[in-house]
C-alpha cells in the first residue's frame, strides 16, 4: 500500500492511500507458460517434414534490465510425415533447457531479447527417412524474441540433430513477483 500526500485548495494536506501494484520493474522472478508451434527438417526439401504444437513452462530471474535466467520444460507433440517415396519422418520430444537472456529494453513495457543455452532433449521412439536418430540429445538453445510485462513471444532454434533440424515459435503469458 502506497500513502500519497497532496496539498488542497485551502492549504491543509490531504492523505489518500493507493493500493498500487509495483511497477514490473522492481520484480525479479516470473513464472510463464507457452504454446508453440515446433518444425523438425532436414536440408533436403525433397524429404518429410514434421511440424507439431509444442507447450512449455518456465520460471525465470531477472538479473538485471539488461541479464535474465531461464528453465523451461517443454513437451513437442508428435507428428509424423510421408515423402513420394514412402519414407517416414515421425517425431516427438520432450525439452529442460537452461538459457540466458541479453536484453535491450525499448521503453518501460517492451523488451527485444537474444537467447542463448544448453537443452537436454529426449526424442519418442524417432524415425527419420535415412538411418536412425539418437532418442537423447545435449543441444545448444539460442533464438531470440520480445516481451511485454505480463507476455512474450519468441524463435528457439536447438540446432541439428544428425540431419534434422529443430526450431520452435512460441508465445505465452507471464506472471512476476
Amino acid at each position: 500500500m502506497n500513502e500519497c500526500v497532496t496539498q488542497t485548495a485551502n492549504g491543509s494536506d490531504s492523505i489518500s492511500l493507493a493500493e498500487a501494484s509495483e511497477p514490473s520493474v522492481n520484480k525479479h522472478f516470473s513464472v510463464g507458460a507457452a504454446v508453440g508451434y515446433h518444425d523438425a527438417d532436414t536440408d533436403d526439401s525433397a524429404d518429410p517434414h514434421v511440424n507439431g504444437y509444442t507447450y512449455s513452462l518456465l520460471v525465470g530471474y531477472d538479473w538485471s534490465r539488461y541479464v535474465a535466467f531461464d528453465a523451461e520444460v517443454t513437451r513437442m507433440n508428435r507428428g509424423s510425415d510421408l515423402d513420394v517415396f514412402g519414407r517416414r519422418l515421425s517425431f516427438g520430444a520432450d525439452v529442460v533447457g537452461l538459457s540466458g537472456r541479453i536484453q535491450w529494453p525499448l521503453d518501460d513495457s517492451f523488451t527485444a531479447y537474444l537467447r542463448v543455452g544448453a537443452a537436454a532433449l529426449e526424442l519418442d521412439d524417432p524415425e527419420v527417412p535415412d538411418g536412425v536418430l539418437d532418442e537423447s540429445w545435449v543441444r545448444p538453445m539460442y533464438g531470440g524474441g520480445v516481451r511485454g510485462n505480463y507476455w512474450f513471444a519468441e524463435f528457439v532454434s536447438y540446432g541439428k540433430l544428425d540431419d534434422l533440424y529443430l526450431d520452435q515459435v512460441r508465445a505465452g503469458l507471464i506472471l512476476r513477483f
